[in-house]
């Protein structure tokens, strides 16, 4: 299984991750097809190649994902394919 593929497990694994860095999370959507957008501060815009758009601000000091943002996340991820509906 590949690191990406392990990732993004882990992101859709429940209970949702409370160790999920910012990192992880811009790996997970580059893999995807989103490119991110910082016009200045935390606030990033994430687009994807077919539309979808999500923003989400950066978490201070700590870059771990709250779980609101991790479900954000999934639900973008699921709009473009990325995750499958059980």
């Amino acid at each position: 299984m590949s690191k990406k593929q392990k990732r993004l497990e882990r992101l859709c694994a429940t209970p949702s991750p409370t160790d999920f860095t910012w990192d992880e999370l811009l790996a997970v959507m580059e893999a995807a097809g989103f490119r991110a957008a910082c016009s200045g501060g935390s606030h990033y815009t994430f687009e994807h190649t077919s539309g979808p758009r999500l923003s989400i601000s950066k978490t201070h000091p700590s870059g771990i994902l709250k779980r609101y943002q991790i479900e954000a996340v999934i639900d973008a991820l699921r709009r473009v394919g990325t995750i499958k509906d059980n």
